[in-house]
């Protein structure tokens, strides 16, 4: 069935069950292509990932209007992220040249004397992968790029809000030159019967998860012993110190605190500021803040489009209007028209709160002044979650020591929580998730270690 977007009038087929082939075919597929691509040599797949990489580059503006179209990106935000899968895709096709082994040294115990041994890296086997709607394109891309140069075939599950980026993305992947069937795609609700065939199937050897934790929680159960990556998200923190260049500050944490409407797991909720710059830097936060545009997210000069859904609008309102009413104050922002809620900043917001506690996932942050560095860190810390903190200072003591305390993956100096770059190790402590992804990273995780070792 072709449908029109209400934003665009653009023309797209909506995707059903019944377009795709059913769940034990598609598994059958999966597992004759994994036949394929274990023996494809690397040249093959680093020419196929090129490919898709410069095919992504060729109709960045195509895709960028399907993401902004699906998921209500503003178009420059979906212009980058078709950009960045195609950086995805380029530095798959260049890591599936790198999967080295090595030697190792047998003889350091008398056991060991004349034996020599190495290993390989190869492929684990048929992945499946469940991916999210707020990046639709770049992070099914980071899935599928990785688990091709590995050498594996990859079933991925979009999201069903969002199923047409990452089933694009499938069209490129088959006209790449690599096996039939080394990509496929599948579509339906996260929790259904589709999605738990393939979770529960032996001939499944790995599952790389991006999303919530009770959609991790209740993935787990399902899938039972296998391996897994998973990136589960967080309620980051960016400390503002006292010596701070503010200007550049306000400007970052604005766009960090608002790109994609805030449905980002690196999204900088909680921003803690010294106290001898908490009036001057909150004053410039609430008018960077207003300066934003909210809008029709395919106008080339909005800043904030709708939520992924109006019942997410919603459920931010409820959360933001329980935290007034315990006491939080509203500096800009805390109204929802539709699926649309205005950018919001908020401070007096108490600890036991679920906007503090709690990943927001909406267009708020937490404005929190704070006396020393022992309790910026203490209020940091104060989360189940640990993907990716930011720090502003110019103090070279303050700053390793954050690196050092900070419970979080990445802590990242003089910036805010909301950077990546695809080639990085990305992912966190505590609830943030299992694993790292990052091209490399990623395909370490979707590779096993053979060791061979012969007697002389």
């Amino acid at each position: 069935m072709i449908v029109k977007n209400k934003f665009s009038g653009d023309q797209f087929i909506e995707l059903k069950d019944t377009d795709l082939p059913d769940a034990k075919t598609v598994l059958n597929n999966a597992k004759k292509a994994f036949q394929e691509m274990k023996e494809l040599p690397s040249f093959e797949k680093y020419e196929a990932l090129m490919k898709i990489s410069k095919e992504l580059v060729n109709r960045r503006e195509e895709f960028a209007r399907i993401i902004s179209n699906e998921a209500g990106k503003p178009i420059k935000y979906s212009r980058g992220e078709a950009r960045r899968a195609s950086i995805t895709m380029l530095f798959s096709a260049e890591e599936s040249k790198r999967i080295y082994g090595e030697t190792i040294p047998m003889d350091v115990e008398s056991r060991g004397k004349n034996r020599w041994a190495f290993y390989n890296r190869v492929p684990i086997g048929p992945v499946f992968s469940v991916t999210p709607f707020n990046d639709p394109l770049n992070l099914v891309a980071h899935k599928v790029g990785p688990a091709l140069a590995a050498g594996n075939s990859i079933v991925n599950k979009p999201a069903s809000l969002t199923p047409y980026s990452g089933y694009k993305l499938n069209e490129l992947v088959n006209n790449s030159g690599l096996p039939e069937n080394a990509m496929q795609t599948v579509i339906g609700p996260g929790g259904g019967e589709v999605t738990d065939y393939f979770l529960k199937s032996d001939e499944i050897k790995k599952v790389t998860f991006t999303g919530g934790l009770e959609g991790a929680e209740r993935l787990i159960k399902k899938a039972g012993i296998k391996k897994y990556s998973m990136e589960l998200g967080s309620n980051s923190p960016v400390i503002v110190w006292n010596d701070a260049d503010l200007e550049i500050a306000t400007d970052a944490i604005v766009d960090a605190s608002m790109e994609s409407q805030g449905q980002n797991c690196i999204h900088s909720q909680r921003i803690l500021i010294h106290k001898d710059v908490y009036n001057d830097l909150s004053k410039k936060l609430v008018e960077g803040v207003a300066k934003l545009k909210v809008g029709n997210p395919l106008d080339d000069t909005t800043d904030v489009g709708p939520m992924i859904a109006e019942s997410e609008a919603i459920r931010v309102e409820k959360e933001v209007n329980s935290a007034v009413k315990n006491g939080a104050e509203v500096l800009i922002g805390g109204k929802r028209d539709g699926r649309f809620y205005l950018p919001t900043l908020v401070t007096k917001v108490r600890h036991d709160q679920t906007l503090w506690h709690n990943e927001i996932f909406g267009p708020v942050s937490i404005l929190q002044p704070i006396q020393n560095f022992e309790e910026a860190i203490t209020m940091a810390n104060d989360v189940p979650y640990g993907l990716q903190a930011g720090i502003y200072t110019h103090n070279l003591d303050i700053a390793m020591k954050a690196v050092q305390n900070l419970e979080f993956g990445a802590v990242l100096v003089n910036d805010t929580s909301d950077f990546r770059v695809d080639v990085m190790p990305f992912g966190g402590m505590k609830l943030s998730g299992l694993g790292r992804e990052g091209i490399r990273f990623a395909i370490e995780e979707m590779t096993e270690i053979k060791l061979a070792i012969f007697r002389k």
